[in-house]
């Protein structure tokens, strides 16, 4: 063996070690074909929320005509039905989180005047909750379906465009895609899986800066506005953009002849920082829409 082996098969095997240490824990969320009504309390894709009496319903005003419309509900998840799979404790113990999304304005993320389009509710005590009739002017397409769900825990890998942000690692795409093949990870797209926690599966660019960057106003759709950022302010928000971390990943959502695609083959995303996440904090989870 020459040395120029030698020191290339020492690097491929740095880098099989540093990929395995990047495994999450994540929580798979698969829906359900049922006859029967999803009762209250449990998680659940669409129909009708179980929440407080005195909920008021979520809407955003357009950044394009100013028109105020009321949010789609998503999902809601019981915490307690995922605490097993829950394998890194990151989630609250009990209580149940609510997803919203508003689907006419179809934002994309990167505009801090997207705030308000995706929404987050978490509630500890929900044992005096009832079902909530949707909104009068929610637009019947933009009603998901009820929908029962399961779970189940599954490992994840960082996708290679936010790798920088997980290991100072330097490695080409097709060895990162090599490794997680030899750990039994398809690297075929899929056609978008709903999921808790975990990395996301990327089909465009990393959204960890893109959730910092915002977070803080800043424009992030528009590479030459992130030129105009002081190097020192970069630096920072690189650094910080390490603290989010996937809250919820929803794929296409179909349920007979309805079928609720974002965008061609797109995914929701919503992510959280990581201290907000172990305080119970979720005001400030931010969302990005990617599509192919």
């Amino acid at each position: 063996m020459s040395v120029f082996d030698f020191f290339r098969k020492k690097a491929r095997v740095d880098l099989d070690a540093v990929v395995a240490s990047l495994v999450k824990n994540e929580i798979i969320v698969e829906t359900e074909e049922t006859a029967e009504k999803v009762l209250p309390y449990v998680s659940k894709i669409g129909g009708k929320p179980n929440l407080p009496a005195n909920f008021e319903w979520p809407v955003y005003t357009s950044k394009d005509d100013n028109v105020a419309r009321p949010l789609s509900f998503f999902c809601q998840i019981n915490l307690k039905e995922i605490k097993d799979y829950d394998k890194d404790d990151l989630l609250p113990d009990s209580g149940m989180l609510y997803f919203f999304y508003e689907c006419e304005s179809f934002c994309w993320g990167f505009d801090p005047r997207d705030k308000g389009a995706a929404k987050v509710y978490y509630f500890e005590n929900i044992e005096e909750f009832v079902p909530m009739e949707l909104p009068s002017d929610l637009i019947e397409s933009y009603s998901m379906p009820e929908i029962a769900i399961r779970f189940s825990a599954g490992k994840s890998y960082p996708g290679f465009e936010e790798l920088e942000y997980h290991s100072d690692i330097d490695c080409q795409w097709e060895d990162y895609d090599e490794v997680l093949e030899k750990l039994g990870v398809s690297v075929v797209e899929d056609e978008g899986k709903h999921k808790l926690l975990g990395y996301a599966d990327i089909i465009q660019d990393e959204m960890l800066s893109e959730c910092e960057r915002v977070s803080r106003g800043l424009y992030s759709g528009d590479p030459e506005s992130y030129r105009e950022i002081p190097d020192e302010q970069k630096a920072d928000i690189q650094e910080k953009a390490k603290d989010w971390i996937l809250l919820l990943q929803l794929g296409t959502i179909t349920k007979g002849s309805f079928e609720w695609m974002f965008g061609d083959c797109g995914m929701l995303y919503f992510y959280i920082r990581r201290q907000d996440l172990l305080q119970k904090r979720f005001d400030d989870v931010w969302f990005s829409l990617q599509c192919g």
